[in-house]
């Protein structure tokens, strides 16, 4: 995410979340950060072996501890904690069948950071002027389309080797001095740790892709062609942003075994000028060659391991589907295996919709308006037919006044009574109707305090309808005096 240093809530997300500020706040970032210089960058080291590691650190607390008993825990606890707070990354090495840490780029930002703010006196303005100058003049240069400004400027150029050629041939020549050496080393010094950063950024770039690569596969139900294609676009998409095209070229121009030779000579070249002894001993150029090509072998390498890695992950998650497609067919087997003796009786016992149901809208009908309903207004005549109103008068009636007699009546002698008790001593006589009734007493009664109706307990009911037995089942009613 693209920050605005100039907006207070992205200054405020920067120094929350940022590793390499969480690093600066810590209550023992005097120790972490003293002993990851020491180990990486004094020693010049992009990676150690687990144990050799944590023999370095038992010795540097060893040593801090002798002055003051500050700090209490064995390297293992430091490294763990360490790796779990991301200033150290912890990985596998295969050759040695072995853990190894390495810092994080939001560390080896942290320790840049803090060396820049010391920076010795000696500070080489003029050599960043001329690389300033010459930067600008070959992106004008390379950049533009002119014919003759391009041809303009090789034509100075080659006279310039002309001259300079005349010179030395005469025994004219210019020779830098101490000052102008030291400052160029100083500079080089400087972009060679920053590219090795820009090394562990790429790295980590790499390994966050997998990451993200692997928890979209296990959101999202993608055939793996379709994953595999995402992940391979994402990877472009990393490898054409300008970090990747410049680790790219870098990398092609580094794999050139002449390039490799030549770069090695040059650096020993370098070491043996006497201007630069007071800085051989601290000097990380003599492994310049091994940690370049050492950074950018496992940069590369987090390609093919991105790839491998995914691999084995579809691989393990297509065995788990296999497994549990398996698993369905053998239970499919075994209910078949417990109905063979046993099959249905009916005929049909399984029906498939084989045949789709098709709704054409010419086969809707057209409106029809409704027809109006005639009624005969003619005065009707009474009849002389006597009809028989006795089915009126034959409903069932339930009287509840004497089911709340019944209910008293039972109650004498106890304090509460159930809807279930009171069936037994007087058996439903009227059918489902006197059995509502006694429910909507109970309603009633529950107003009053009268009556519980708890829903979570069931009884049930038997009662004799037409001559045949009935069941029924509703909440436990209980009715109190």
């Amino acid at each position: 995410m693209a920050v605005n240093y100039s907006d207070i809530n992205d200054v405020e997300w920067v120094l929350e979340n940022n590793k390499a500020v969480s690093l600066l706040k810590k209550e023992n970032a005097p120790l972490i950060i003293s002993f990851l210089f020491f180990a990486f960058k004094s020693k010049n080291k992009t990676h150690y072996a687990s144990p050799e590691l944590t023999s370095l650190l038992s010795d540097f607390l060893y040593r801090i501890n002798l002055q003051d008993q500050k700090y209490s825990g064995d390297a293992k606890y430091y490294l763990e904690i360490w790796t779990n707070e991301r200033f150290l990354r912890q990985g596998y090495d295969k050759k040695t069948d072995g853990a190894i840490f390495e810092l994080t780029p939001q560390t080896e930002n942290a320790l840049r950071w803090l060396t820049e703010l010391n920076k010795p006196e000696f500070v080489g303005t003029a050599s960043r002027l001329l690389q300033i100058f010459d930067m600008l003049k070959e992106l004008v240069i390379k950049s533009s389309d002119d014919i003759e400004l391009r041809k303009n400027e090789l034509i100075k150029k080659r006279n310039e080797i002309e001259s300079e050629l005349a010179r030395i041939e005469k025994g004219e020549y210019e020779k830098l001095n101490k000052w102008q050496i030291t400052e160029q080393y100083v500079l080089l010094e400087e972009t060679t740790g920053k590219l090795m950063s820009d090394f562990k950024q790429i790295e980590e770039n790499f390994r966050q892709l997998n990451k993200k690569a692997k928890e979209d596969q296990i959101k999202k139900s993608q055939t793996k062609g379709k994953f595999l294609e995402e992940v391979f676009k994402a990877q472009d998409l990393i490898l054409e942003t300008d970090q990747g095209k410049s680790f790219t070229a870098f990398y092609e121009f580094l794999m050139n075994p002449k390039k490799q030779e030549e770069l090695e000579g040059l650096i020993q070249q370098i070491l043996s000028l006497n201007e630069l002894t007071e800085y051989k001993r601290t000097s990380q150029l003599d492994q310049l060659k091994e940690n370049l090509v050492d950074s950018g072998e496992k940069v590369n390498k987090s390609t093919a391991l991105i790839v491998e890695e995914l691999r084995k992950f579809l691989d393990d998650k297509l065995y788990i589907e296999n497994r549990r497609v398996s698993e369905i067919l053998n239970s499919i087997e075994r209910y078949a295996l417990d109905i063979k003796n046993n099959a249905p009786k009916e005929k049909e016992f399984i029906w498939i919709d084989d045949k789709p149901t098709l709704n054409f809208s010419m086969e809707q009908k057209l409106w029809e308006p409704v027809k109006a309903v005639k009624l005969d207004s003619d005065i009707i005549e009474n009849s002389e037919e006597e009809i028989s109103v006795d089915s009126l008068y034959m409903q069932l009636y339930v009287n509840p006044e004497v089911l709340m007699d019944r209910i008293k009546t039972l109650m004498r002698g106890r304090s509460q009574i159930s809807l279930s008790e009171i069936i037994k001593e007087v058996p439903i006589e009227k059918g489902l109707a006197e059995l509502i009734t006694y429910f909507s007493i109970a309603t009633t009664y529950e107003k009053n305090s009268k009556a519980v109706i708890n829903d979570e307990l069931k009884e049930i009911i038997e009662y004799e309808n037409n001559g045949r037995l009935s069941k029924i089942e509703l909440p436990q009613t209980i009715f109190l005096k």
